[in-house]
């Protein structure tokens, strides 16, 4: 190669740089920028509650903020319009219930629980500790609303000589009279019906083939009494008995080869053990059902789902049609904790 063509080159070479550099003519790459994404709106700030809620409470849940305000410490009530309240006393972190038709919530404050009526502004106090002899918080079992918010269910816990920790007596509390009963231990709690509270044990099946334990309810009123039993194949010791405790209503799972799936509502006759039927929920596509909460009526359950990314929603399910409603949980402006998602929070109410 001559040496006039080294020298071609190289100007040529020199020129280009200077033309990239200096911006001269149109550039042959243009480099865009991505459109800034449209801000996630916040939720409603909320207000302390100092009187009556203007409406039946939907949902409450932690805040999860990282300051100390009272806003980031407290539950957050949120009503059916979507206004959005912090609630005195009502710590985050800490036992906290809303009755079935979101008009009383129960909480501790001071070391025992209290009952205040969300339509009324009035705490009334309750003759049971929230605390144990070290200070900390009792939590095992979440304190349970009766189906008419009138009595509570409160099962204190206890670590042993073994550390291993163990469950007290269930009590029975009447919020009007202040009256606490207690309950037969070594059972687990199943649910509030009409007649009262429905407990559960597993035992050996002695007349039941092909099953290896049966499940003994036993529902007492809430002065205690035993007023209703009956026993199901122990695949059904994790039941929800309806209001009338006719129904007992299950989620079964199956495993299959990529997950494990259910085949959905599992409804039983608690008089004969015979299955009734099963329910399809008609859930949103890419949704599951994961829980029962409770049961809405003889006719209806509320049903907690899960997507694939594990977020929960909750629904109302028609339990003739399987038609779904979505409460509009809205839990996106919350964040959550790696230990602690804020969803794990959520206690529901009013589901009207």
């Amino acid at each position: 190669m001559s040496v006039l063509w080294r020298l071609c080159v190289a100007a040529a070479a020199l020129l280009a740089a200077v033309w990239l550099i200096r911006g001269d003519g149109e550039p042959p790459v243009e480099f865009l920028t991505p459109e800034p994404k449209a801000p996630v709106p916040s939720a409603p700030a909320a207000a302390e509650l100092t009187g009556p809620a203007a409406s039946p409470i939907r949902y409450a849940y932690e805040p999860h903020c990282n300051d100390d305000s009272d806003g980031c410490t407290h539950y957050i009530l949120v009503s059916a319009t979507g206004e959005r309240w912090w609630l005195p006393g009502a710590r985050d972190g800490a036992p906290f219930v809303l009755s079935a038709d979101g008009t009383v919530a129960v909480h501790p404050l001071e070391g025992r629980y209290v009952a205040r009526d969300l339509t009324t502004g009035e705490v009334t106090k309750l003759p049971v500790k929230a605390r144990d002899s070290a200070g900390e918080m009792f939590g095992a079992q979440q304190p349970l609303l009766s189906l008419d918010g009138r009595h509570l269910l409160v099962q204190h816990d206890r670590v042993d000589e073994d550390g291993e920790l163990v469950l007290e007596r269930p009590m029975i509390v009447d919020i009007r009279r202040g009256t606490v009963h207690r309950l037969p231990k070594d059972a687990r709690i199943a649910g509030w019906t009409t007649e009262g509270l429905a407990l559960v044990t597993e035992e050996p099946a002695r007349d039941r083939p092909g099953h290896a334990t049966s499940a003994a309810y036993v529902i007492h009123s809430p002065g205690g009494r035993a007023v209703r039993r009956f026993t199901l194949p122990g695949n059904l010791a994790r039941g929800l008995p309806s209001p009338s405790a006719r129904t007992l209503a299950s989620l079964p799972r199956e495993i299959a080869p990529h997950d494990v799936v259910s085949p959905g509502i599992l409804l039983t006759d608690t008089r004969t053990g015979r299955t009734l039927r099963t329910v399809v929920p008609r859930l949103p596509a890419g949704l599951k059902a994961d829980g029962l909460v409770r049961w809405e009526s003889e006719d209806a359950l509320l049903v907690r789902a899960e997507d694939r990314h594990r977020r929960s929603s909750y629904h109302v399910v028609d339990l003739e049609t399987g038609a779904a409603r979505d409460l509009r949980v809205d839990m996106t402006p919350v964040a959550d904790y790696w230990l602690a998602p804020a969803e794990f929070s959520v206690r529901i109410g009013s589901a009207r």
